[in-house]
């Protein structure tokens, strides 16, 4: 074997120490670009995921509320809302005028009553400094004292607002009701003992306001007293009208809308019924709703359409209310975006300021007409 030979079979051996640290350099830049690669569309990924969340959050938020603010204030086909007597039991305890729109004997239906944060009005300043419910003060310009079953249960410096309307239920007279204080139905009312409802007739005329007393299995509705924890009661100064099977059936109901602390610990958007004859308490709507701002769009009182929008500071007369300005701030889960920044939102005409985290936020804004209240 020639010289040359053997050491051409020798140089095919292995690699020099060089050629290897070469080999290896570019393996590391590959693995490097790789994982980069990964580690940027897995950021990507997470970001899109959380926009699409809070989206989510913001449509279903968006449109629930917008449902109920349009329907506030339905009562049936009722001509004038004074033709609708009202049989409670002003002296019961617990009777709220608030919660029930009800001014003397006369049921006026207040649609929609607001609370305004504490500096959080037109052109005001707020800094959110936790997302927990731990206290904050609220008012409006009626001076309305915020319900019991909702104190302490709102975030600082966020708005929140009670809507009030009926509910069409699913129960029909049997067509034979006197004057008296019960009424007959076609089978079982489904209709719970001390549920608020009232009856419209079938003309639309007239209309009686009362609290069911009997059980749901019974086929009557009975105006009862404040007896058998029924709260507040009937007075039964007045008989009922006379109806026929023509008649309406509806549920009184005020919910509140406003802002808490969910069971994650994340703030959430909650409704909470505050009628009685209901205890389902706080529902949880939506989670990661951190702020809300409300504006209402006020009438003169002869054009039944907004002339302006103002906080609820500057609401007298919430008769007057025909529309409403929502504002949500929305935020993510946190380390969804590089570093950590304070931003500040326009939520309605107040400057909100969030806390310095890595979370992405969105804000949801839109007005809706009050269906029963506009020309």
């Amino acid at each position: 074997m020639s010289t040359q030979g053997y050491y051409g079979l020798r140089s095919q051996r292995g690699l020099s120490l060089i050629e290897l640290m070469i080999a290896m350099a570019l393996g590391l830049i590959l693995t490097l670009g790789v994982v980069q690669i990964f580690l940027g569309s897995s950021k990507t990924y997470r970001l899109s995921d959380e926009l699409g969340k809070i989206q989510e959050n913001s449509r279903f938020s968006q449109s629930y509320l917008q449902r109920e603010i349009r329907m506030a204030g339905h009562f049936g086909c009722l001509v004038s809302p004074l033709r609708l007597t009202n049989h409670l039991d002003e002296d019961g305890d617990n009777y709220e005028d608030l919660s029930y729109g009800i001014l003397g004997n006369d049921f006026v239906p207040l649609p929609v009553i607001g609370w305004e944060g504490q500096d959080t009005g037109l052109g005001d300043e707020f800094s959110i400094q936790t997302v927990e419910a731990s206290g904050g003060t609220w008012s409006n310009g009626s001076g309305d004292t915020i319900p019991a079953a909702i104190q302490g249960e709102m975030l600082p410096g966020t708005d929140f607002l009670m809507i009030n309307a009926g509910e069409q239920a699913p129960t029909q007279l049997d067509g034979n009701n006197p004057n008296a204080n019960t009424l007959g139905t076609d089978g079982a009312s489904g209709i719970d003992a001390g549920t608020i409802v009232f009856v419209i007739s079938g003309d639309c005329r007239n209309g009686d306001l009362f609290q069911q007393t009997n059980n749901a299995s019974g086929a009557t509705l009975t105006a009862g007293g404040g007896a058998g924890g029924n709260d507040p009661g009937n007075s039964n100064t007045e008989d009922f009208s006379q109806y026929d099977e023509e008649a309406t059936v509806f549920s009184y109901q005020s919910t509140a809308y406003y802002i808490g602390e969910g069971d994650s610990g994340e703030p959430a958007l909650f409704r909470e019924r505050l009628d009685a004859g209901d205890a389902s308490g706080a529902v949880e709507l939506a989670e990661g709703v951190e702020n809300m701002q409300v504006l209402y769009g006020l009438s003169n009182g002869v054009q039944r359409r907004a002339q302006s929008y103002v906080s609820a500071a500057d609401v007298n007369d919430w008769g007057n209310v025909v529309s409403v300005r929502l504002a949500l701030l929305y935020r993510s889960d946190d380390r969804v975006i590089d570093e950590a920044e304070q931003r500040t939102f326009n939520l309605a005409g107040t400057a909100v300021t969030a806390q310095e985290d890595r979370r992405a936020r969105v804000v949801g804004l839109s007005t809706i007409g009050i269906r029963n209240m506009l020309e």
